[in-house]
């Protein structure tokens, strides 16, 4: 049977998934199954996987925001990733 997490738990694996952790790594801090950790994040819509893809899309956003900063200060390799991200967003539609 597998585990549930209880809300402690979920706020460390998101709060480790924005520093940009693997979830191996996640599971050995936490001192949890490192297999069930992988298995609930791949379950879409399910607590793990809301946890981990919310931190890590926090941390997206905010370095998004650094790189648009540096763009609009003229910063050729800024320009280049935030094209990469334009590109990026019209393959996700």
């Amino acid at each position: 049977m597998l585990m549930q997490y209880s809300d402690e738990q979920l706020n460390r694996i998101k709060e480790l998934a924005s520093e940009l952790m693997r979830p191996d790594h996640i599971a050995l801090l936490m001192g949890i199954d490192q297999d069930e950790l992988k298995r609930k994040i791949k379950h879409k819509g399910g607590d793990a996987y809301l946890a981990y893809e919310t931190g890590r899309a926090e941390t997206i956003l905010e370095l998004r925001k650094q790189e648009l900063k540096l763009a609009k200060l003229g910063s050729p390799l800024a320009v280049e990733m935030v094209h990469k991200f334009m590109i990026d967003q019209e393959k996700n539609l």
